[in-house]
């Protein structure tokens, strides 16, 4: 999630409105914010991201301008928690943290939990002090900024497992959009 490129994406699709932005226009504004690029490899990266189906590309001679695709893009944060939901409504907070903390192999801190729309913080426990500062060491080191005196949570329910599994299966076949090969089982006979 805070990998460069993806920030980098996150980025430029928060500095286009509804009306679209130049080539030249995001060649500036990525320049302030330091990301020196050569304009061609701008481009080329716009491209990439029109043939993804994330941005749209118009034609607007002599320029090219380029809008986000409206609903298209959700991070990791919010297709966790959207799945979780599903999957296990009555226990989603903590479904929520035992998800990250499986796929991330870290505490998970506060503010991620809010950007995924968990803000009750009773969905675990807090993580040890020298767990806490090697995550934020490595979140830093992604790019992510965590204040110090934010905290981190580990799960405490550790009997999540299937609905984690559930929840894992569910976001592929959502994300290859693959339901159609899924084989709707029946109940042969009523079990007493």
């Amino acid at each position: 999630m805070f990998h460069p490129e993806r920030d980098l994406k996150q980025i430029i699709i928060s500095m286009l409105s509804e009306d679209g932005k130049s080539i030249s226009y995001l060649s500036r504004e990525l320049k302030k914010q330091g990301f020196d690029m050569h304009r061609l490899t701008l481009t080329g990266y716009l491209r990439a991201l029109s043939d993804m189906n994330v941005l749209k590309e118009k034609d607007v001679p002599p320029a090219k301008i380029y809008t986000p695709v409206k609903g298209k893009e959700k991070d990791i944060y919010l297709r966790v928690t959207e799945q979780a939901k599903i999957v296990a409504p009555d226990k989603f907070p903590e479904l929520t943290l035992y998800a990250f903390f499986k796929l991330f192999k870290r505490p998970i801190f506060k503010e991620e939990l809010e950007r995924a729309g968990v803000f009750e913080f009773s969905p675990g426990v807090q993580a040890r002090e020298d767990e806490i500062a090697d995550a934020r060491k490595f979140m830093q080191k992604s790019g992510f900024k965590i204040p110090t005196s934010s905290k981190a949570y580990v799960p405490l329910n550790e009997d999540l497992e299937s609905n984690y599994q559930n929840l894992l299966v569910q976001m592929l076949i959502n994300d290859l959009e693959c339901f159609y090969l899924v084989k709707e089982t029946k109940q042969a006979k009523l079990d007493l």
